[in-house]
């Protein structure tokens, strides 16, 4: 069996959509986004919306009165601290802010399968758990979520979530086993020394030349420490130090990231990072404080999920319109949910015949309506289907 989505209710979620895309809110400050989905929600049968500690965003459930497996499915609500280019004509009303990612699409889709499974919840094994995260662009909503009660509050057994992917057309969806998303580290490193004239070196401890031969030297983890068939990347974003051209600095500070599709990857490259750090701080006489900001699990879709949601995504879509392959070294910190409980992520293209194929967080961003329909589709029935077999 599987969902379809009526023409009626795909115009009214487009309209929606559009709305959301012509007032984009940033991280932290969805409020009416949120309003939105509330007001939208509340219409729906069976809907009750959770209490829950959160200032914008919000958590649903559709009680269907049955005790079968949860299923979680989540969508983020924010936009971009950018200005949006595009031509059409629901483009950004708001001043340097843009749905530069789709998602003012992945909340439009889970309205609609909210809508969906509302109306066949006498079909259903058990319950679902709509979670619209705030915050994702900065990839703290997660983990905020989930730090805040989420698992605790309501029961989720297991747990999708999507994104468009607008280089795929329409009607097509990437459904990879194994690594989709890379883990990633942040951190800064602090080197002090001590600063006096230019014109006394043997004076002076300096941070700078410490600092450029940490950098040099971290270069080497991912071309000398890293299995060439490993996916990793190791940037250092930024140096500072000093503004006078006579006076060697006491302090010069580095930041970094490190990210890679193998998390066991992640923790030998951080673990050689910290030696290579320590050692050339020592060479050169430096003291050194290392600070890490982030830190974000892979996105990684095991092959139980995978083969269940594989399953549900031929019977909508068919074979010839499914990518098993492809990752991206971005994060998503859908990634936290992950490890809480068994979960996929999903790639739906977004692209369309007509339109450059923007890259994400691009000003000429674009995704089409057209892609709504699949995605609604494929992970409603795709509900059922886990339900249905944890109910065997």
């Amino acid at each position: 069996m599987s969902f379809s989505l009526s023409d009626d209710i795909l115009e009214k979620i487009i309209e929606i959509r559009h709305d959301i895309h012509m007032n984009p809110e940033v991280s932290g400050k969805e409020v009416r986004t949120t309003g939105i989905i509330r007001k939208y929600l509340e219409k729906l049968d069976n809907i009750e919306i959770i209490d829950f500690p959160i200032e914008t965003g919000l958590i649903a459930r559709l009680n269907t009165g049955k005790k079968g497996t949860v299923v979680g499915i989540r969508a983020d609500i924010d936009a971009l601290p950018q200005k949006e280019e595009t031509d059409v004509s629901y483009k950004s009303k708001i001043e340097n802010v843009m749905h530069a990612c789709g998602h003012d699409y992945h909340t439009s889709v889970l309205l609609a399968i909210a809508t969906v499974l509302s109306q066949h919840r006498d079909e259903l094994y058990g319950d679902v758990v709509f979670i619209f995260q705030r915050s994702e662009e900065i990839t703290r909503g997660a983990k905020e979520y989930i730090d805040k009660g989420l698992f605790k509050k309501v029961k989720i057994d297991r747990v999708i979530g999507l994104h468009n992917w607008p280089e795929v057309d329409f009607g097509k969806a990437i459904i990879k086993k194994g690594s989709l998303m890379s883990s990633k580290v942040n951190f800064k490193i602090d080197i002090f020394g001590k600063g006096q004239h230019g014109s006394m070196p043997h004076l002076n401890i300096d941070p700078i030349v410490c600092a450029s031969n940490i950098v040099m030297a971290l270069q080497t983890i991912i071309s000398r420490n890293t299995n060439p068939f490993d996916n990793a990347v190791l940037s250092v974003n930024s140096i500072s130090g000093g503004s006078e051209d006579n006076l060697v600095v006491d302090k010069t500070h580095l930041s970094a990231t490190i990210r890679s599709l193998s998390e066991s990857n992640l923790e030998k490259s951080i673990k050689r990072m910290e030696a290579i750090v320590e050692n050339i701080a020592t060479a050169y006489e430096c003291k050194y404080k290392i600070t890490y900001t982030e830190k974000i699990p892979s996105v990684y879709n095991g092959e139980e999920m995978y083969e269940k949601v594989l399953k549900s995504a031929e019977k909508i879509l068919g074979k010839e319109n499914i990518i098993t392959e492809g990752h991206t070294m971005a994060s998503e910190d859908f990634a936290f949910y992950m490890k809480e409980v068994p979960g996929f992520f999903y790639w739906f293209g977004s692209g369309e015949e007509g339109h450059a194929k923007e890259a994400l967080h691009s000003k000429n961003f674009y995704c089409s309506d057209k892609a709504i329909r699949p995605a609604v589709e494929v992970m409603a029935t795709c509900v059922l289907d886990l339900q249905k077999d944890d109910a065997i």
